[in-house]
């Protein structure tokens, strides 16, 4: 082996080493995942470096490095396929396990410079090779995987082309390698990058592309002289690979139906009473008892500006100050916006509205206060002529009220009619997308500036005030509605195609104290007919009760991954602050385009896959905390923004994480 290309390998091992070390020190009790089997296939490009050491191979002897010559000139280059199978354990932990059996073709041409004139020989070796490794998750770039491990090549096969002048024609064609080690063993170290191309409640498909050092020493036995060093001298091949894995992934099955109360039920109100024809089965608010508390919440302003069709104006629904209002204005003090215990849930999210139709003056004083900060303006525009009038809107206004350098504000015109929707969008909401498509976007080179604002809130219509009910496994049904009514009110919501739904039982409770209600569940059965069932229950109404903390998490159009871009922030940020007894609600939402299924399905998956986050990264603590996922989908229910603008359908399309104390 080349002593440099070996002193070079070595040190980018250790190196490799150190990283992975100092990404799991700080990992040791920290769930990275549920556990899980994979299995899959592998295809591979080898790319080969012999070194055949001190031997005799072909007439006339010798062929390979005399005594005491210069190791680094009997080196050879080849390529070669790699190809196999493999299956993996995955712990909760940072660690795993891996094997892998694999066709592995070890190639080279080497040449012998002793031999006047110089020979050559066109080597192949194929070995059927089994990498036992240890596989290290770190948490310095997630999903990047790194294994070590020991590789036994078992023999295949094993010939060489000899040419008696490095310049001529093959003299010798398809020679045996004589004295081939049958098991030669090795070394094997290797990193890969798992991207998620598919996923089911307990199944992911992965596909990763990946990179591997591996070394096999002794592939032919020492027979010429007890000089010989049968690990070093007689053949050996390290090779530095690149290739693409696809593997299946099952996991263990998350319980999406648990839900834990809140709080101690008060002495006063038996169980909710199970219907007798069990389709349904209803979960009310802890001791049936509404509920408001004291909500901190943190609402990120999401970096767009839409405009109206027709228009090059800043819409005037977006606040604008003149440049005197904007030289007292702080952003501090128009995210910490109190509300008392009258203020109801519309009041609320108009409130969150305006803070966010103040974007332009909130970002145009924390570029005030981070004068190294830099903005691009990206803006698009179905008629792509008004994009540039756009930016050149927002660009004037923070030179000119906010005093910003124009040269800290560069522009960017995109596509003029991006990807919007998705498979469930109906052509009919075309003109919403290129509502949504009339933006102009804020890219900082600062990303503190996207820092969430936040706000306090009382609640009077929080997550565990809400109905849960849950349609049994077996009953199968197209979709199905819920009424419920006493006390001369009706509440009614649906149509709900996922078995959970939530219903929110506050609006229908107002202001009575206690109220005997009926709630019915009305089937559309797959064979066509209806069916409707029914079930009794009382409500009361609870004092001010517990703290909670709010996150919003915001979507983009047509996301590949939509919850991915959230999953530091969960891990890191929103997870670390959970204490032992806490109770997490997590709800999704969509706006109103596209169809009520795939909304609903879409709202679900994204609840359900926050919510694994959040279970996966708590396992491995000591923490004992609850977490209930709900899809709501396009349903106008609590904390639906106004989808009558693009802005408001953008923060419809949102989870909300809620911790309870």
């Amino acid at each position: 082996m080349n002593t440099r290309t070996h002193n070079f390998t070595i040190g980018t091992i250790i190196a490799v080493l150190l990283l992975v070390g100092a990404g799991t020190i700080t990992a040791q009790d920290t769930n990275f995942r549920e556990r899980a089997l994979r299995w899959g296939g592998s295809l591979g490009f080898n790319l080969n470096e012999a070194s055949l050491g001190y031997q005799h191979l072909h007439e006339p002897f010798p062929n390979f490095d005399k005594p005491n010559t210069d190791n680094e000139k009997i080196n050879g280059n080849g390529t070669g396929m790699y190809a196999g199978v493999m299956v993996e354990y995955l712990s909760r932990s940072w660690w795993g396990v891996q094997i892998r059996a694999s066709y592995d073709m070890r190639n080279a041409t080497v040449q012998d410079i002793y031999a006047t004139p110089q020979t050559e020989f066109i080597t192949r070796m194929a070995y059927l090779s089994f990498e036992p490794a240890l596989r290290i998750d770190q948490h310095l770039i997630p999903r990047l995987s790194f294994t070590a491990g020991p590789l036994i090549a078992a023999n295949l096969t094993g010939t060489y082309d000899f040419k008696a002048d490095v310049n001529g024609p093959v003299t010798s064609a398809d020679m045996g390698v004589p004295d081939r080690s049958v098991v030669s063993l090795g070394a094997s170290f290797g990193t890969a990058y798992d991207v998620e191309i598919g996923r089911g409640r307990n199944t992911s498909v992965f596909l990763s592309p990946f990179f591997d050092y591996s070394w096999i020493a002794a592939q032919r036995k020492a027979n010429t002289t007890d000089t010989q060093n049968s690990v070093q001298d007689i053949w050996s091949t390290q090779t530095f690979r690149v290739g693409l894995r696809v593997s299946w992934e099952t996991r263990k099955p998350v319980d999406q139906n648990a839900y834990i109360p809140p709080y101690v039920a008060p002495d006063r109100s038996a169980a909710a009473p199970v219907p007798s024809k069990n389709r349904f089965y209803a979960i009310l608010p802890n001791g049936n008892t509404i509920q408001h508390k004291s909500v901190e919440g943190h609402f990120p302003v999401h970096p767009y500006v839409f405009f109206d069709k027709g228009s090059q104006e800043i819409p005037l629904r977006y606040t604008r100050l003149s440049k005197a209002e904007a030289r007292d204005f702080s952003a501090d003090d128009l995210g910490h916006f109190v509300k008392d215990e009258n203020t109801d849930v519309q009041t609320n999210i108009d409130e969150l509205m305006i803070v966010y139709y103040n974007i332009l003056n909130i970002y145009g004083d924390r570029m005030r206060k981070n004068p190294n900060t830099q903005v691009t303006l990206r803006s698009s525009d179905p008629e792509s002529w008004e994009a540039q009038t756009a930016a050149n809107r927002i660009k004037s206004y923070l030179v000119d009220n906010f005093d910003i350098d124009a040269n800290r504000i560069a522009i960017d015109l995109e596509e003029p009619r991006m990807e919007s929707g998705s498979d469930q969008t109906d052509p009919a909401y075309a003109s919403m997308i290129d509502d949504e498509n009339r933006r102009v976007k804020m890219v900082f080179t600062n990303a503190n500036m996207y820092s969430s604002i936040p706000y306090t809130i009382t609640d009077e219509s929080p997550f565990e005030n809400d109905m849960i009910i849950n349609i049994e496994n077996d009953v199968r049904f197209k979709s199905w509605r819920v009424s419920v009514t006493g006390e001369n009110r009706t509440l009614n919501a649906g149509p709900f195609y996922a078995r959970t739904a939530a219903l929110d039982l506050s609006p229908i409770m107002g202001d009575l104290r206690e109220a005997e209600f009926k709630v019915a569940v009305t089937f559309s059965l797959q064979d066509g007919e209806q069916a409707t069932e029914s079930m009794e229950f009382k409500m009361y109404h609870g004092d001010m009760v517990g703290n909670a903390k709010r996150y919003l998490m915001v979507f983009d159009y047509n996301e590949s991954d939509a919850v991915r871009v959230y999953e530091s922030r969960l891990r890191n940020d929103i997870v670390a602050g959970m204490e032992s007894g806490n109770i997490v609600y997590v709800h999704g939402h969509t706006d109103v385009i596209g169809n009520d299924l795939g909304n609903q399905t879409l709202s679900q998956a994204r609840a359900d896959k926050v919510k694994d986050i959040i279970v996966d990264e708590l396992r491995g603590t000591r923490k004992d905390v609850k977490v209930i996922a709900i899809g709501i989908g396009k349903q106008q229910m609590k904390y639906t923004f106004d989808n009558s603008h693009p802005e408001g359908r953008m923060y419809n399309r949102n989870v909300f994480v809620e911790i309870l104390k």
